[in-house]
């Protein structure tokens, strides 16, 4: 009868959901094994990165001269997935062109550092900081470095990575750009497609976004997107029809995310977002004024040890400028930056 051939349908789809379910919990349990693994063994993870160093080499450059020649708002391409190549045995040290621009910077070629990628305010140690194969970490700030104190390894404060990227457009092209462009917003939307994501209602935060615009006077309104976000969410064609002029500092294997996000940061006159997250120092440091719009949580929902960031970045007056300053100089470690040769020195011996 149709209504037994309805349910067995109905059965047979909820079968193939939590079938579904299962297998994606098991890869990702498997993998998060898998790296565990690879991370306390230097044979095995020499073995891996050899593999892939044979099999990706050719590709990974092909695709990594192809994007550096692409426009920073061709957000669709520059997302796409690359080939794994670790060009650091370190696996997380090939991650958002920070090891690349560190090595760029100072003019070494070896790296033996691991590099910590997100803020943290607290002490919370990630797993594969304790693992054998992470010798030596590299963070933000010295308030990071005592955070890490429990691992008994070294640990050093270099400041904020974006002080070492370069900018991808020469005087010429980006005064061009600038006077194209006018006065302009820049937007980083909170990243809701990884761990620790938060979910955010887009079409609020457009609105919010051109209520800005109009308020402050502003040209053109950029928002840059975090690659996951935009190969899985799609997003980037809703704030583009918005009016919005679309970038991404790129997919985090491709050698130049670092210094394509400070060359997207460097266009700005001004920069917001509606979460607390790297980018936040970044944007200070580089003397562009940042607020939190339309935030993702509420003051009384965020970890308290985050709470006074959250609160001063919320608020606009002239103290709360100098306050965000004093804030992102604390967490960030503004006066932790290295010289090229303090730089050279550190990478030369222990890299």
């Amino acid at each position: 009868t149709k209504k037994c051939q309805r349910n067995q349908l109905i059965i047979y789809l909820l079968l193939r959901f939590f079938q579904c379910n299962l297998i994606e919990g098991f890869c990702k349990m498997f993998r998060s094994y898998f790296s565990r693994v690879l991370k306390e063994s230097f044979l095995l993870l020499s073995l891996y990165n050899t593999y892939y160093r044979l099999r990706n080499k050719k590709r990974f450059w092909k695709e990594i001269n192809r994007r550096q020649a692409l426009s920073m708002f061709d957000y669709k391409e520059l997302v796409k997935p690359i080939p794994y190549y670790p060009i650091e045995a370190i696996k997380d040290s090939n991650f958002y062109g920070q090891a690349y621009a560190l090595k760029q910077y100072s003019g070494v070629n070896k790296f033996g550092w691991s590099i910590e990628h997100g803020l943290y305010v607290d002490d919370y140690v990630p797993m594969a900081a304790w693992c054998k194969t992470t010798k030596r970490i590299m963070t933000f700030s010295n308030i990071r470095v005592k955070g890490l104190g429990s691992l008994h390894k070294p640990v050093i404060a270099i400041g904020p990575y974006i002080h070492y990227a370069e900018c991808m457009l020469n005087s010429e092209e980006m005064n061009s750009l600038k006077k194209e462009l006018g006065k302009t917003l820049l937007f980083f939307p909170t990243h809701t497609c990884c761990e620790g994501g938060l979910e955010y209602e887009i079409h609020c935060m457009i609105d919010e976004l051109l209520e800005l615009k109009e308020k402050l006077g502003f040209d053109t309104v950029i928002v840059n997107m975090y690659y996951l976000d935009e190969n899985k969410n799609g997003f980037g064609d809703l704030y583009n029809k918005a009016g919005f002029k679309v970038t991404t500092a790129g997919h985090q294997l491709d050698i130049n995310f670092l210094n394509r996000l400070k060359t997207i940061i460097l266009l700005s006159d001004y920069t917001c977002s509606n979460s607390i997250g790297t980018h936040t120092g970044y944007c200070v440091y580089l003397g562009k004024p940042h607020l939190v719009i339309n935030p993702v949580q509420t003051l009384e929902e965020v970890n308290p040890l985050w709470r006074d960031l959250w609160e001063t970045f919320e608020k606009d007056s002239s103290q709360a400028q100098v306050d965000k300053r004093l804030l992102a100089s604390k967490y960030w470690g503004f006066d932790c930056i290295k010289s090229r040769e303090e730089m050279r020195a550190l990478l030369i011996n222990n890299g």
